[in-house]
């Protein structure tokens, strides 16, 4: 198979990029910017390929596809914002996330791909309460996005279906839940890294850390978020156009301090008192009701794993010797 990301040098799109080169697949990262070279000398060199240019250029886009010679594509170009870059730059934002995917679908169709994943998020649901299961679930769960990102990719996300369905392209939604671990590094698309990963990058430093608050949630390791996408990807059974994508279970940041203390890492850690700053930064100012991803692990087997210290373990291999 081969494959065109979008949005290739970040997060997702690396993690991504790990899991089906490691399957044997090619791919193509097609992003503003190559990564950063400490990160892509740890990818496999056999059949991939980095292609810069613009989300929004039809030109560059055309050019990426007919290089790369994909016959599938995972959009996940996007502005991921703070309040502050909310204020600043709303019109890039909102052309990024919506202009970018109308280009996607449109050069998707035009190159005739046979299938685009869009990744999207949980924000989309903002904080409206969630199904009668506790959880948020693609039908029964109305999307009330809170802010300009989740309101962007419900648009993106309703943009893709109706041009994928016009054009004649299989295009499929995830909604990916709150993600840490391997391949995340400051782009300058996300304004706040994952928790996880600041505790670590403090940890790994000596620095004490302060947490806010416990933010529960269904965090979603990386790797596994890759897998679930790779299984999306390629399975020729799916019955759905949208699907979540989570961690399956709640696990919080006191979890993961002690998992990365029960994996070799000491940390001096504690929670913020009444008035205390934190030194722990996240855009999310409340916690938000857990993914259902009965769904997915319907239509293609995905199963996330649930050992917080094997992730911590995986993670602080990973990240020897780079600078967070």
């Amino acid at each position: 198979m081969k494959v065109l990301i979008t949005g290739g040098s970040g997060f997702v799109g690396l993690a991504l990029a790990e899991r089906l080169l490691e399957d044997g697949d090619e791919v193509c990262l097609f992003a503003a910017a190559a990564p950063p070279s400490e990160f892509f000398g740890r990818l496999r060199q056999d059949g991939l390929q980095i292609i810069t240019g613009d989300i929004r250029s039809a030109e560059a886009l055309d050019d990426a596809l007919q290089r790369s010679t994909a016959s599938r594509m995972v959009h996940a170009a996007a502005v991921t914002p703070g309040p502050e870059r909310e204020i600043r730059e709303a019109r890039t934002i909102l052309d990024v996330n919506i202009l970018g995917t109308v280009n996607a679908i449109e050069r998707a169709a035009a190159a005739g791909l046979e299938r685009v994943l869009m990744v999207s998020s949980v924000a989309v649901y903002g904080f409206s309460p969630p199904a009668a299961s506790d959880l948020y679930e693609e039908e029964g769960s109305a999307p009330a996005p809170a802010a300009l990102y989740g309101i962007s990719k419900l648009a993106a996300e309703q943009a893709a279906l109706r041009l994928g369905s016009l054009h004649g392209v299989d295009t499929r939604i995830v909604r990916l839940g709150p993600l840490y671990g391997p391949w995340e590094y400051a782009t300058g698309l996300r304004d706040a890294l994952s928790p996880h990963r600041q505790i670590l990058a403090s940890g790994r430093d000596g620095r004490t850390i302060t947490l806010p608050r416990p933010m529960r949630a269904d965090w979603l390791y990386s790797r596994d978020a890759a897998a679930g996408l790779a299984l999306l990807l390629r399975s020729g059974s799916l019955r759905h156009e949208l699907y979540n994508l989570g961690g399956g279970t709640i696990t919080d940041l006191p979890d993961w301090c002690r998992a990365l203390e029960a994996a070799g890492l000491p940390l001096r850690w504690g929670m913020a008192g009444e008035g205390q700053p934190s030194d722990i930064r996240y855009n999310l100012p409340q916690d938000r009701a857990a993914l259902a991803i009965a769904r997915i692990k319907s239509d293609t087997g995905f199963q996330p794993r649930r050992d917080s210290t094997a992730f911590a373990a995986d993670y602080l291999n990973w990240s020897s010797g780079l600078s967070l």
